[in-house]
């Protein structure tokens, strides 16, 4: 029974989006820059992916890769599937619009309406009526622990619940993958434990997976697929042993492995 359970445990997801062979540059003058070079990863079903590395490594423009914002010079992004550069520009806005939600480091309000509304407005884009849209929202804030907080402008909060608020408006139209860009940034100690505790469960619940970018290495405790960048390049480090303490430790682990290792 123990290695049934193992055998769950870690068995292999079929991926809900993957690269193969990415590679993204940029002209600068007369030279050629490789901000992603040869990129291969999956992430699989309701999986919690880390990907952390150095500023300048490359990983927000792997991020608007995967989310069809930025086509890369080479190699395939598959989502469900199916090639998404396959799809015209028009279409990945639609699958992003009711598929795939952003969680950025900082936020954007309509500073004179509530949060309740402020935070329906993405069902509202997608045809769903004004009533429809503010149940849900009313449901998703009192999942992220800001009940007392409906009918509250942006201005009135604290920038821990203005995250909290912003995790609900992601999570409001149940999307396939939430890519989260350094959401715990500008946060307190306090406010971070928190919103991470409330992300990963809504997120489990849900069946939500989730695809982090962070400078944090605090979250490797909590996921167990990293992806390591540096120079454009991607590793999936495989050994779990111990978290890391800093992205320079992790790269001096990358580069003592055997070849094939990480």
């Amino acid at each position: 029974m123990a290695d049934n359970n193992i055998q769950v445990e870690y068995q292999v997801k079929a991926p809900i989006i993957e690269t193969v062979g990415v590679s993204k540059m940029f002209h600068i003058g007369e030279d050629i820059i490789s901000s992603v070079s040869d990129v291969s990863m999956q992430v699989g079903y309701g999986d919690f992916t880390i990907i952390f590395g150095p500023s300048g490594a490359g990983k927000s423009t792997l991020m608007n890769i995967l989310m069809g914002l930025e086509k890369p010079d080479l190699g395939e992004v598959f989502l469900k599937g199916s090639s998404l550069y396959e799809y015209s520009e028009e279409e990945r806005t639609v699958i992003r619009r009711k598929k795939i939600s952003y969680l950025p480091p900082v936020q954007y309000w309509l500073e004179y309406m509530s949060m309740v509304d402020n935070v329906a407005l993405p069902l509202i884009f997608l045809g769903q009526s004004q009533k429809q849209a503010r149940e849900k929202a009313t449901e998703m804030l009192v999942t992220v622990g800001l009940k007392d907080r409906l009918k509250y402008r942006p201005d009135e909060l604290s920038s821990g619940q203005q995250q909290k608020a912003a995790l609900a408006r992601a999570l409001i139209k149940e999307p396939w993958i939430m890519f989260a860009d350094e959401p715990t940034a500008h946060l307190d100690t306090r406010s971070v434990e928190e919103l991470t505790q409330i992300m990963l469960a809504a997120g489990k619940k849900m069946g939500i997976t989730i695809i982090m970018v962070t400078h944090d290495l605090e979250f490797l405790k909590l996921s167990k697929k990293w992806l390591l960048m540096r120079d454009g390049r991607l590793w999936d480090i495989k050994d779990r042993h111990s978290p890391f303490t800093d992205v320079r430790e992790a790269m001096a682990y990358v580069d003592n492995q055997p070849k094939g290792k990480a």
